[in-house]
């Protein structure tokens, strides 16, 4: 008998080791383990090396932390991550409460012009503030003309200011969801009982969004204190921790890269203790729902909903107004920083064209190859998290997802003092963008496919397994095909922001291998706003043409 069990434990234990959902597994962990933790513990070991490079030394951190030019970004960091996250949230919560309470004019409308900064790089957002109201921006030589002088956006101000703009389009979106999920009844209940709309926003809407509230809150956070063309474009005198780390590694480039390794590492441990907020602290603190309606949009009295589309209208001429800015100053004069508004030129068309084909050719070339990459791993994660075993899947998701938690700067740093030596040299190549790519931005298939494939019955899958199809060929030929909307979604998520990427791509990119983001960014640096309004509306085209022609392909596929 016991010689029974035994056995039959054997063939358990060989079937766990042969089946073939392992590969992908494997695969996973050696390139996250290789790509990713390989190149966070050089930056780490970087920081921890003295000046000779042979000590373990913390003088780094002492000089991080008793030198003004250095705390100083810190400080800067996180007082920007704080008032800029409190900004969003005020803008974005009776933003988000009153469009999914009530009717408005052009409400399709609004909710569509939003995804348009969301998509469009930060970067370039901060560019188009800086043309409107740099030192000579358009609406500061208007005020100026008539004898009125203005501040520019430059500095602390005018980063802050910026980061509003550029992100509440992403808490807007978050909190929208977030508010469509809560059971209408909770809200009825209180309106029987006699309760204001005031008072029952307070009492039961608001503390039932409170969890979705803080998690945007805290992915907002990240986002600014991980963004390095804002601060780097508005932020004359005001150091961030992106800004050093970047500035100091240039600088650094001869010796061992000690206080930008450190930099980026006090970085990526505030990202780290935010992102273990969000997943402890907010799953012990959600409210969980029964009913499965959604609130219905009801229509407020004439005066109340005409006040309403007013503030949206606003809200939807400073989202369109950044690409209105830049299309403009494409066709417009300049002199260095000056446009010379109302005089119209195609000269800048003819005089950048051949200077991004290239460039344009490399994003293309790396965010497409990299997709290709993170679709096929990303899509078969997903289907391990949502068939493979709750241990398991908690293990993958939580691994998969520490990409979003890891500073861009951090990464390409890492990746060069990793991939620099033997016997894997990668530096100066495309494949080293590949690869930052790649680890970036595998998260977004693995959380589209794994979102849609539990909606899936497995039932067809396991019919084509009973029939003698290998279980991954029964992936690619049955299940791929009845999650092909996460699919496309996670791909499309991972080549526009792979073709956007300039926080990490800065740093590690080759002449032989400049992308958009740089040749924009270069041109910015140099002055040179017409030609840089030119390149950002390449980079613009390559992020918004392919999610609109996605989105009017599945209305199509639906309708029909």
């Amino acid at each position: 008998m016991a010689d029974t069990v035994t056995a039959i434990g054997r063939v358990n234990i060989k079937r766990r080791l042969l089946d073939p959902w392992n590969l992908p597994i494997v695969i996973f962990i050696l390139s996250f383990l290789l790509f990713l933790i390989y190149p966070i513990l050089s930056v780490v070991k970087a920081s921890l090396i003295d000046v000779s490079g042979s000590t373990i030394s913390f003088a780094s951190y002492v000089k991080f932390f008793t030198k003004a030019y250095y705390y100083r970004a810190l400080v800067n960091t996180l007082l920007l991550g704080l008032f800029g996250t409190i900004g969003i949230m005020i803008i974005d919560i009776p933003l988000a409460y009153f469009y999914t309470r009530y009717r408005i004019y052009g409400q399709v409308a609004v909710g569509t012009a939003l995804w348009i900064p969301y998509l469009t790089p930060a970067f370039i957002g901060a560019y188009t503030w800086l043309i409107l109201f740099g030192k000579f921006g358009l609406v500061t030589l208007l005020f100026k003309n008539i004898g009125i002088m203005i501040p520019t956006i430059g500095g602390f101000g005018g980063v802050l200011i910026v980061f509003i703009l550029s992100y509440y389009p992403l808490g807007f979106i978050l909190l929208t969801g977030a508010f469509q999920t809560i059971d209408p009844t909770l809200e009825e209940a209180a309106h029987n009982l006699g309760a204001s709309d005031i008072r029952r926003f307070w009492t039961v809407t608001l503390p039932s969004a409170t969890p979705s509230i803080l998690n945007a809150a805290l992915m907002v956070f990240i986002l600014i204190i991980d963004s390095f063309g804002i601060p780097a474009i508005i932020g004359v005198g005001t150091p961030v921790l992106t800004t050093l780390v970047y500035g100091e590694f240039t600088s650094e480039l001869g010796g061992p890269p000690v206080m930008a390794s450190t930099g980026a590492t006090i970085l990526l441990t505030i990202s780290m203790t935010i992102l273990v907020i969000q997943r402890v602290y907010l799953r012990k603190r959600s409210f969980v729902t029964s009913g499965t309606r959604k609130p219905v949009p009801v229509n407020p009295r004439p005066l109340k909903k005409l006040f309403l589309s007013f503030i949206f209208f606003i809200v939807l001429i400073v989202s369109l107004l950044p690409i209105v800015t830049i299309v403009i100053s494409s066709f417009t004069k300049a002199d260095g920083p000056v446009l010379q508004y109302g005089h119209f030129t195609l000269d800048h068309y003819r005089e950048t064209f051949y200077a991004i084909v290239k460039p344009l050719k490399n994003s293309y070339f790396l965010a497409t190859t990299s997709m290709i990459l993170d679709l096929v791993l990303g899509s078969l994660l997903g289907y391990v998290i949502v068939r493979k075993g709750k241990r398991l899947a908690t293990f993958i998701d939580a691994f998969s997802a520490l990409p979003l938690g890891i500073p861009g700067v951090l990464l390409g740093i890492g990746l060069i003092l990793a991939f620099s030596h033997k016997p894997m040299v990668l530096i100066g190549t495309g494949w080293i963008l590949i690869v930052a790519y790649f680890v970036r931005r595998l998260p977004h298939p693995v959380r589209t496919v794994s979102a849609i494939l539990s909606q899936v019955n497995p039932n067809v899958e396991e019919a084509s397994v009973n029939l003698g199809v290998p279980p991954i060929r029964t992936f690619f030929r049955v299940t791929s095909r009845m999650i092909m909307p996460g699919i496309i979604s996670g791909g499309l998520l991972a080549w526009t922001a792979s073709v956007a990427d300039l926080t990490c791509t800065i740093l590690i990119f080759s002449a032989k291998w400049k992308t958009l983001t740089v040749e924009t960014f270069a041109q910015i640096r140099s002055d040179l706003y017409g030609p840089a309004s030119v390149v950002g509306i390449f980079l613009l085209l390559s992020v918004l043409i392919p999610i609109f022609i996605v989105n009017i392909f599945t209305r199509v596929k639906e309708s029909s």
